[in-house]
């Protein structure tokens, strides 16, 4: 019975440990500028400079690209359906991006919510990721 107490204690405590963890959030800055960019966390992994920088819309494969003009820095994401209305959630079927490391990194069937939508800018938020990104879908 000892037992049983005991592991029903842990088990408890694990659950609210998990619940503890906060998962990423993103700051009204995120909403009030239309650059189009990403982050994951703190960490801004590219934003757009029309100098330096290009951009690109596939409507048929739903893939917004922004990359560098010497591709040192990119993101790739490629959705399953066209966002429609805020508070929807979409998935991406890919989102590929350099890291801080140089190396690439890579998630696949990640949801994300459209937080906000104006003209044809889309901000899109993966909580648990703290993947952020603003993109232009027309």
């Amino acid at each position: 019975m000892k037992k049983l107490i005991l592991i029903s204690a842990f088990a408890a405590m694990l659950v609210a440990l998990t619940a503890c963890i906060e998962e990423g959030t993103y700051t009204p800055e995120f909403l009030t500028d239309s650059t189009l960019r990403m982050a994951v966390g703190k960490t801004d992994i590219i934003i757009y400079n029309p100098l330096t920088c290009q951009y690109a819309f596939n409507s048929e494969n739903m893939e917004f690209r922004l990359h560098t003009d010497n591709m040192s820095d990119y993101f790739i994401v490629r959705l399953q359906s066209e966002p429609t209305e805020e508070e929807q959630m979409v998935t991406a079927g890919l989102i590929r991006w350099t890291s801080p490391t140089g190396a690439d990194e890579v998630r696949k069937n990640i949801a994300l919510q459209v937080v906000k939508m104006e003209d044809d800018v889309i901000w899109l938020w993966n909580s648990r990721e703290s993947i952020k990104m603003t993109v232009r879908f027309r």
